[in-house]
């Protein structure tokens, strides 16, 4: 039987059950009180317990057990969101990539992760990263970090690619004083002969916190991709799916598949690894 009532509605049953001390030849009078709906599912599956010899204590603790798996299938599916890009979006039934991206970013108190194929140039996103680079030059991020593919220049990397890329992240991406943790994929520095890409987008806002969530979506970190592309996402609430996310990065960067770029001043926290905010 496919119970479709609230954890409310079957909790408050659940009670109603408990004052009884005996078993009901009908159930019209417990009933009585709740709408004709609820009374067509609940009533077959009471009738069908008393038959095999359950006491209304039995009945209450299996409403009680049905109602946990509706609260917990509440909450699964209000940790997911769907997230659209396009010309049109249908903003009324689904969220837009590019506020949902701008609202991780306002609402991040500890740390960013981005991960993008192409990084954009437009002015809306160099808008995004100077309000990032702010927030981290006053504190107000203890880390930021950026995984990207090099693309507008991927052709031209010469025999220093990681001089050549970091150059051109600190000049014409990031120009601000305080610095992101930027990596790029290991096999560009080394010059590998396979077309090779960091290809993800994702965004986490304060991984390891109980406040975590993460984007994963087709869109790029660009203004064609949030604005115009037809793109989609799920925006995730759920800490531990986050993290789950932002641990395999670590790793990633752990096992030397991506590398981070010069230019970053010193900090006291130089294990690129490590959460400035744990604890």
């Amino acid at each position: 039987m496919n119970l479709t009532l609230p954890a409310q509605t079957l909790r408050a049953v659940a009670t109603d059950l408990r004052h009884l001390n005996y078993t009901p030849t009908s159930w019209q009078g417990l009933l009585f009180t709740h709408s004709e709906a609820i009374r067509l599912q609940l009533e077959p599956l009471l009738v069908e317990m008393v038959q095999e010899g359950a006491h209304p204590r039995l009945m209450a603790l299996l409403l009680d057990r049905l109602a946990d798996a509706q609260d917990a299938l509440q909450r699964e599916r209000n940790a997911w969101s769907f997230v659209w890009s396009g010309p049109d979006p249908l903003h009324a039934k689904t969220a837009d990539t590019f506020a949902t991206v701008a609202q991780l970013i306002s609402e991040a108190r500890c740390s960013l992760l981005i991960a993008t194929y192409n990084i954009g140039l437009s002015s809306e996103f160099r808008d995004l990263f100077a309000s990032i680079a702010d927030r981290l030059a006053h504190g107000q991020l203890n880390r930021v970090d950026l995984f990207f593919h090099p693309k507008q220049i991927e052709d031209r990397l010469g025999a220093d690619a990681m001089a050549t890329i970091s150059t051109w992240f600190n000049r014409e991406v990031w120009p601000w004083p305080a610095k992101p943790h930027a990596y790029v994929d290991q096999r560009m520095i080394s010059g590998s002969a396979e077309r090779c890409y960091q290809h993800a987008k994702i965004v986490i806002a304060d991984a390891e916190t109980p406040e975590a969530k993460a984007l994963v979506t087709s869109a790029n970190f660009s203004e064609t991709a949030q604005r115009h592309n037809f793109e989609a996402g799920w925006l995730v609430r759920e800490p531990w799916r986050a993290d789950m996310i932002n641990q395999h990065f670590q790793q990633l960067v752990e096992a030397g598949l991506f590398v981070e770029l010069h230019g970053r001043s010193p900090e006291r926290n130089s294990n690129p690894q490590k959460n400035s905010h744990d604890g």
